[in-house]
């Protein structure tokens, strides 16, 4: 077991758990008790790439990366736990293309804290990267 996963606090039924694959992704779920938590089953999702929403071991999803809870607390106040836990036991066999802004994070972001109020900081902060790279270039460009 790797030192991340000792030091990690067991996640609780309802919190988001993220899953680190290297410095910039991370894969994310939601626990929902004995060991498990729901996600989008495919490690490494290609865009537009249907995905399944799946219900497995902590473990298994965790594989050699560990894992630890980030419920994303600054996004509001989540939704109960018994019903954070009631709605991601519903999305379990669900089909579902995955897009920058329809993503792991955006689905338990959303499972936690409420329909619309789904959130990925990875699409955001890639999505700024790539504005901020295609503004200095632009403005190269012109000579700015």
């Amino acid at each position: 077991m790797s030192d991340q996963k000792k030091k990690s606090p067991s996640p609780q039924p309802g919190d988001m758990v993220e899953f680190p694959h290297g410095i910039s992704y991370s894969h994310y779920g939601v626990a929902v008790g004995e060991g498990k938590v729901v996600h989008i089953g495919k490690e490494k999702p290609q865009m537009g790439i249907q995905s399944t929403v799946k219900k497995e071991s902590l473990e298994k999803v965790a594989g050699k990366g560990g894992y630890r809870v980030n419920n994303q607390n600054g996004r509001g106040p989540p939704l109960p736990r018994e019903e954070i836990v009631k709605r991601a036991n519903a999305r379990v066999g669900e089909k579902m293309y995955w897009t920058p802004f329809n993503n792991c994070e955006t689905v338990a972001s959303e499972i936690r804290h409420g329909d619309g109020k789904g959130h990925s900081n990875q699409a955001e902060k890639a999505a700024k990267n790539f504005l901020d790279k295609s503004t200095k270039a632009f403005d190269q460009f012109q000579g700015y």
